[in-house]
């Protein structure tokens, strides 16, 4: 496998670093936090630089904030600085890094996403008799750190861009543990463990999330050899012809993801169902006949246009409408594939 060097003043340039701040900043110039980033933003995005090169760049406090629907998460903000260097990261790291990752994982990826993943589904269901559906449980609050910069030591040799990983990766050390936090997620005492955990609603998290799992997609497809396999984050789906066939390679899976990652899945003991029945899959309804979103979602666009509108916030309110209307014209035009 090949190992990347020499990226580190790449991704700390000033020029990086400033098309990382154009990048963040798009879509979310009315937040209070961008608008007061925006006017010094060249004084500021200088000051990472040179934070950054000099090795003292010390990420802030996160924000917090629940979310309840569709299912209770923490969101963790980070400061706009902070947001600047994860897109000035990824920038960097994703069109090198994402090269290893299989075809049929879509998560996080530039031309990927929901639409392919639900389209790639449907035509398996057409393909096979039997499918799979596992995910693992609790997957970012899972994460282990040590093996995560592991991970991307495995394919990195800049010693100082490492290190630069490990202060982002550590930022989000104590998140889960904070007053009321348990409590909100219904973790137990002692989850996560020491060390392990990701703050939810950074770029790199999502990043690192999609690749903590690459190892996964490629014992899927090399080793098991399941005929149809695709991922979407911790959302796994094996297809084939064989109901036995998939309860070993469930296993088989349920054995490394424990071994290799620490990571324990929802329902281990999860059973083939025919493909020929109807599946919730990443918030649509999915048969052969096609995909339509869930009522679920239909409610949850009733309450947020409703808030939008009673706030009067007409730009909110704009993009709101315009990423429903998306929702429902996929929903449409997937069905009778």
């Amino acid at each position: 496998m090949r190992r990347f060097g020499s990226l580190f003043d790449d991704v700390v340039s000033a020029a990086n670093l400033w098309q990382g701040w154009r990048e963040f900043r798009r879509g979310k110039r009315n937040r209070p936090s961008v608008r007061a980033f925006e006017p010094r933003a060249d004084r500021h995005v200088q000051r990472l630089h040179r934070e950054l090169a000099s090795g003292i760049y010390r990420p802030g406090e996160y924000r917090l904030r629940a979310i309840l629907e569709p299912k209770r998460r923490l969101v963790a903000a980070a400061p706009v600085p902070d947001r600047v260097v994860h897109h000035a990261i990824h920038r960097v790291l994703a069109p090198r890094l994402d090269r290893r990752l299989i075809d049929t994982t879509f998560a996080c990826r530039e031309g990927f996403g929901t639409h392919r993943a639900i389209l790639a589904f449907v035509d398996a269901l057409h393909r096979h008799r039997f499918v799979l559906l596992l995910d693992v449980r609790h997957y970012f609050l899972s994460i282990d750190r040590a093996l995560l910069l592991g991970v991307m030591a495995s394919r990195l040799k800049d010693t100082p861009l490492l290190d630069l990983l490990r202060t982002v990766a550590e930022s989000g050390a104590g998140l889960y543990r904070r007053r009321g936090v348990p409590d909100l997620l219904s973790l137990e005492p002692s989850f996560p463990p020491d060390g392990c955990g990701l703050p939810i609603g950074n770029l790199t998290s999502q990043w690192w999330g999609n690749h903590y799992l690459d190892g996964f997609d490629h014992f899927v497809k090399r080793q098991l050899k399941v005929p149809h396999y695709q991922r979407y984050m911790d959302d796994l789906a094996l297809f084939a012809d064989s109901a036995p066939s998939l309860e070993k390679a469930r296993d088989a899976a349920r054995e490394w993801l424990w071994k290799e990652r620490h990571l324990n899945l929802k329902n281990p003991a999860a059973r083939p169902r025919s493909t020929q029945r109807i599946f919730t899959y990443l918030g649509y309804r999915v048969s052969r006949a096609g995909a339509w979103p869930t009522l679920a979602i239909f409610r949850r666009m009733q309450r947020r246009l409703t808030g939008v509108m009673l706030r009067g916030k007409t730009q909110t309110l704009e993009r709101s409408i315009a990423s429903y209307r998306g929702i429902l014209e996929f929903g449409s035009g997937c069905q009778g594939r």
